[in-house]
């Protein structure tokens, strides 16, 4: 049961390998302190607030121009308004988005899209309903004024992309660092550890100014040697598309076990092992698949097999016909390339696959997570079909009560791309699935009587 400061929340990776002060910027835009507004919901508050002003000075402008300077003309548009010949409704549009969203999102300060998701349609609909009315050759000016009204619709679509992919998803990421950073337990022993004491130590010292609330803090944790990692003697630093890949690998892991513990789940299908495979509906909008099951070995040596042997898979893994690491990123995460195996009867064509993997100590067990990447040294083949993994994981830990067995559990989210019927595909997956589990129990007794089984688990 975890704890409503879980650090597997936060997302994998080590003091050594990510810059505490660079992880931590990513989540300061998000954060509320003394129950102040986000940087990032300020940042959208005073964007809508230009959105207003500029158009506005927009309006002005064009009907100055269509009327040789006369601000007699200003007048006349609002007091004689008609929607085939004045530009002043589409100021008033922009004056309403701006009371609604600011009443809604910097008053009442509401944590969902809805209410731009409406503004913004409302405002698109005007405006197609007043391209069509307008009377543009009446005026000279009107090229300014078709400039004004394909303005004002594209900012009220950046406004409700800005809140539903910035605000929104980074005010959650923050509260969940600010959570795991208070009730953290010291004794424990995390590589995340040291971050979550950079945000105890800026909460700690947090200044009322806004100036200070951007200021950077000073550490030696922020130096530029964080970007290096020691791994067999020598040192090196990660390179810019290194960092990046590190970045998507710690979100993906972060993702993965959000939506492993998460609700909804639907049976699917049950083994006669005891393996039970559900399913939902997932974030991309097509199903997602989760398993469960135990398997007769110590969760710590299956979990260093996977994170160490990944090139021996096609030795015991009927599924997959080559698997191959291609590039080291760091002690914990690398980027590899595998190719499944045609499905039963070839109603599924082979698929080839090229994620990044990041792997770490969770609670009482370990978790390796991977998602779909491009990588230069493995580009898509004419030959075979190159399939899109989502965030998707393998989770080890103990059988509670169970002596050494090993409970496991797989998040499969997977694009085979291609046109595949659902009742196909589901039956072909919930196959693979349980195949694998099949190969794992046969490849599980000779993992175990292994002279020299590799144990160097992610710290």
């Amino acid at each position: 049961m975890s704890r409503p400061g879980n650090l597997s929340a936060l997302g994998p990776g080590s003091i050594n390998t990510v810059s505490s002060d660079f992880w931590l910027a990513n989540h300061l835009p998000g954060m509320q302190i003394n129950g102040r507004m986000s940087a990032v919901r300020r940042f959208f508050c005073l964007f809508v607030t230009f959105d207003f002003l500029f158009t506005g000075l927009f309006w002005a402008i064009c009907v100055l121009i269509a009327n040789g300077g006369q601000y007699s003309a200003l007048v006349e548009e609002i007091m004689k308004y008609n929607i085939r010949t004045s530009i002043f409704d589409v100021v008033m549009v922009a004056a309403s988005r701006f009371i609604i969203l600011l009443l809604f999102y910097a008053l009442l300060h509401i944590n969902h899209w809805w209410m731009v998701a409406i503004t913004t349609a409302l405002s698109c609909a005007f405006f197609v309903v007043k391209s069509l009315l307008y009377q543009w050759s009446k005026k000279s000016s009107y090229p300014f004024e078709v400039t004004l009204l394909l303005l004002s619709f594209f900012i009220s679509w950046i406004e409700a992309w800005f809140v539903d992919f910035r605000v929104l998803p980074q005010e959650q990421r923050a509260r969940r660092v600010i959570e795991a950073a208070t009730n953290y337990d010291h004794g424990e022993t995390d590589p995340l550890l040291p971050r979550l004491e950079r945000v105890r130590d800026y909460l700690s010292h947090y200044s009322e100014t806004l100036g200070d609330f951007y200021s950077p803090m000073e550490s030696p944790l922020g130096s530029d040697d964080e970007e290096e990692y020691s791994a067999q003697g020598f040192q090196r630093r990660l390179t810019a598309e290194e960092r990046e890949l590190q970045s998507k690998a710690g979100e993906a892991l972060q993702q993965a076990l959000e939506t492993l513990n998460s609700s909804g789940w639907k049976v699917e299908k049950e083994s006669s092992h005891g393996d039970t495979i559900y399913s939902k509906i997932g974030a991309r909008g097509a199903k997602i698949y989760k398993l469960t099951g135990v398997v007769d070995i110590e969760p710590g040596i299956l979990f260093s097999d996977v994170v160490n042997n990944f090139e021996s898979f096609p030795s015991w893994n009927k599924a997959l016909s080559m698997a191959r690491v291609i590039q080291k990123i760091d002690s914990s995460t690398d980027v590899v390339y595998q190719v499944a195996a045609e499905g039963p009867g070839g109603v599924v064509t082979a698929r080839d696959f090229v994620s990044v993997r990041t792997w770490k100590k969770i609670e009482d067990g370990w978790a390796c997570a991977s998602v779909s990447v491009t990588h230069k040294d493995e580009p898509p083949q004419k030959s075979i079909v190159r399939g899109e993994n989502g965030p998707g994981c393998w989770v080890f830990r103990p059988v509670e009560g169970g002596g050494r067995k090993c409970s496991f559990h797989w998040l499969l989210d997977t694009d085979l791309k291609g046109w595949i019927p659902q009742y196909v595909l589901d039956q072909a997956l919930t196959f693979a699935m349980t195949e694998f589990m099949s190969c794992l129990r046969t490849h599980a007794p000779v993992l175990k009587t292994s002279t020299a089984p590799q144990r160097q688990y992610a710290r």
